[in-house]
């Protein structure tokens, strides 16, 4: 993307006398193309870990952006308290959904008692579908203590499968480009 390009992109719909400039970097409601970039597992400061998922749009509009997922397993809340139970199942469900859509068969043992291990043991599963490609759907929902900060909620399904060229559509194609480029340029043209 050129200057200038970029230019246009950052000021459409944005006034600059009443506007701030920190706008929001998230990825609209909307579906979306997007490849399985990485799987982890962080521990932040404070002390709080999950599993991340790092979803990048390959393609439309929004295209190289990235979404991150991160999702507890925690049963207990900051305080002690359980972790009510539709949270930990709306979660779980997340990462089989996903799981399935890339093509990885969940297993009882992603799942042990220590949050951790389920953790480490699901970036190890998810690993060699990095790259898989699938559709999310992003949509939101208000947030009554924060309604700036609404929730985002997401959705998966296969996505579509790019397909690798054959043999014979390369060796097409390289033949095109070398009957395409019959440049010839003069030793007196050389700046050298």
């Amino acid at each position: 993307m050129s200057l200038f390009e970029a230019y246009k992109k950052a000021t459409t719909n944005w006034d600059a006398k009443k506007d701030s400039i920190n706008q929001s970097q998230a990825i609209p409601e909307g579906t979306y193309q997007v490849m399985l970039e990485q799987v982890d597992h962080p521990v932040y400061k404070s002390g709080w870990d999950c599993l991340r998922f790092n979803m990048q749009v390959i393609k439309g509009d929004y295209a190289s952006r990235h979404e991150q997922l991160r999702i507890s397993l925690a049963t207990k809340t900051g305080k002690g308290k359980p972790m009510p139970e539709f949270v930990v199942s709306q979660n779980i469900r997340t990462i089989a959904k996903i799981g399935e859509v890339v093509g990885l068969e969940m297993k009882p043992e992603y799942f042990p008692d220590n949050e951790t291990d389920a953790y480490e043991k699901l970036v190890a599963a998810f690993k060699p579908y990095e790259g898989k490609t699938l559709e999310m759907k992003i949509t939101e929902t208000a947030n009554k203590k924060d309604p700036d900060n609404p929730y985002r909620n997401y959705d998966f399904a296969e996505g579509e499968q790019i397909k690798e060229p054959s043999n014979e559509e390369i060796a097409e194609a390289v033949k095109q480009t070398a009957e395409d480029d019959d440049t010839t340029v003069e030793d007196d043209a050389l700046p050298f």
